[in-house]
């Protein structure tokens, strides 16, 4: 019997254990190990009854309270929402599907006003994003005055020849510095709590990138519909998902967002469930891995903190620079993206104590260059909860959550993540509902995390980076290693769940498991031929050539 070792008990290594029991040969052990006591990595969804949690580290927070009692609330430690389009969101959705979810999802639609919604924080004030063309024309708010002109010269703009460079330099060189500083910097904060300033485009933001290589411009290539810039093996993954039931998923794909009645974990709790009543996985939690060594007959020796696992392939999903440390021969830049740090502060209040005057989604704040400077410092931005995700309580109070830090922290708080005191990154978080939202009054529960490096920042270069880890591993593991999760082709959930799918579905039909006929080591995308030549053909498939071949 050959086994598999998948390191990590996140969403990618969760994911990865549950196709590879699906798919891989008969015979096969999988065996999962998580350092921590609990599966789900930074997925975490807390029902709590009224009080303060997280402001003692050693006491954790546990999640026991009854939905049907008026008074207990769920929070949510990390990711709250999910936006299924694409690749990424066709795929969690077959997976919701296959777990038996639908039932527990809510779906929030594009017409809804969380949808249209979106504030960034400018000039001492939230502004309100134009939700149509019209509402840009008539009534910009001061953020976007300049931007309409911005564009329209942007058609004009030389193309970059570079392979890669940073968000903000990007933006600034077609749109301009207010573009760069204020909006696109914001959706950094939002997406990545990171430094426009420091981050790759090519693989943060790519469909800019892809925009300007296949038409020269972003605002000419949105005209004509984008790039189509799925690739191949992802479009055959969509459609044999939406085969096995389109007209649901046509639905879900019209949404703006999708998230549970019971939070996020619901879809790694219900992993774990899955995956413990297979006969061929093996779940260890609380068993930390200590090095991975190749040995002379090609298989992988794992050392954890329990004992010793041997394993014919092994696949990693924890973050790069945790595999940099325990890995035996040396690859390549593992540990060059540094990860963000962000503090997660979760506040509810009665209905009756507080109101909120804005029915969206919520505020980000602009890059720390701007000339309009946050008055709280290291806020990142405030989702408002009770309007992008009602129906997770029975008597839905005002629900707020406020990320703090980032990119920002050290210039943000006196002392690292591992040493602040939780209670003054509660009371930041109070003084930024307080300023910005005008609400003095006491929460009745509040729940903060402390997320230790949560976020890896690609920085500019990663695409070429990803190449020489690529090789690397080939030349030094051969067939016995493969990575995969948000080190390398995407942070969100979506992404890690479609990644992670993807690479077991080529180990299994490569037979890379088997006969060991392939090499596959999780980045051979970067092997998918000369990029600007891919971003023109697919610039030129029609949807029809894509049915043809989707059909073929």
């Amino acid at each position: 019997m050959s086994t598999i070792a998948v390191l990590g008990g996140g969403i990618s290594g969760l994911t990865t254990a549950y196709y590879l029991s699906k798919l891989a040969p008969h015979g096969t052990k999988i065996i999962l190990t998580e350092g921590s006591n609990r599966l789900g990595g930074w997925i975490k969804s807390c029902r709590v009854a009224p009080g303060e949690y997280g402001l003692d580290r050693h006491i954790p927070i546990s999640s026991n309270a009854d939905m049907t009692n008026d008074s207990n609330v769920l929070f949510e430690g990390g990711p709250r929402t999910l936006r299924p389009v694409g690749p990424g969101g066709v795929v969690t959705l077959d997976l919701i599907r296959d777990l038996n979810l639908t039932d527990n999802l809510i779906a929030i639609p594009k017409t809804h006003s969380s949808a249209r919604h979106r504030y960034i924080y400018y000039e001492d004030r939230i502004n309100t994003l134009p939700s149509s063309l019209k509402e840009m024309l008539l009534n910009p708010p001061p953020i976007m005055k300049s931007v309409l002109l911005s564009g329209m010269k942007e058609m004009f703009v030389k193309k970059s020849m570079a392979d890669d460079e940073s968000i903000y330099d990007f933006t600034e060189r077609r749109f301009g510095t207010h573009v760069a500083t204020n909006l696109v910097g914001a959706m950094v904060h939002g997406i990545y709590a990171g430094d426009a300033k420091e981050l790759s485009l090519r693989t943060t933001l790519k469909m800019l990138w892809e925009n300007e290589q296949a038409f020269g411009s972003v605002v000419r290539g949105m005209l004509r519909g984008g790039a189509k810039m799925d690739r191949f093996r992802e479009r055959g993954m969509m459609t044999r998902a939406r085969n096995n039931d389109p007209e649901w998923f046509g639905e879900m794909e019209a949404m703006s967002v999708i998230g549970f009645k019971d939070g996020v974990d619901s879809l790694t709790r219900a992993l774990g469930t899955w995956l413990g009543q297979q006969d061929n996985v093996e779940i260890r939690t609380d068993e930390k891995v200590e090095s991975l060594d190749l040995t002379t007959g090609g298989d992988c020796k794992i050392v954890t903190s329990k004992g010793i696992i041997h394993a014919s392939h092994t696949v990693s999903t924890l973050p790069a620079i945790h595999l940099d440390k325990i890995i035996s021969s040396q690859i390549p830049h593992l540990n060059y993206n540094r990860h963000a740090d962000v503090a997660v502060v979760n506040l509810a209040y009665a209905n009756d104590q507080a109101k909120l005057d804005y029915d969206g989604f919520g505020f980000l704040t602009p890059h720390v260059s701007s000339q309009h400077t946050h008055p709280v410092p290291g806020t990142l931005g405030v989702v408002f909860d009770s309007n992008a995700l009602s129906g997770q309580e029975r008597d839905a109070p005002l629900k707020l959550t406020a990320m703090l830090g980032g990119h920002m922290w050290d210039s943000a708080f006196d002392k690292s993540i591992q040493d602040i005191d939780p209670k003054v990154v509660r009371d930041r978080a109070l003084q930024v509902a307080e300023r910005h939202l005008g609400i003095k009054a006491t929460p009745s529960h509040t729940m903060t995390h402390l997320h230790a490096g949560c976020i890896p920042q690609y920085k500019v270069g990663h695409y070429q980076r990803l190449g020489e880890m690529h090789a690397a591993i080939q030349s030094r593991f051969g067939n016995a290693l493969s990575v995969t999760g948000a080190s390398y082709f995407g942070v969100s959930v979506p992404d890690c769940i479609k990644n992670a799918r993807e690479l077991v579905e080529e180990l299994t039909v490569s037979g890379a498991l088997g006969s060991r006929s392939k090499v596959v080591t999780g980045l051979n995308r970067v092997e998918e031929g000369n990029a600007n030549e891919r971003l023109r053909d697919s610039a030129n498939i029609s949807k029809g050539h894509i049915d043809v071949l989707m059909k073929s």
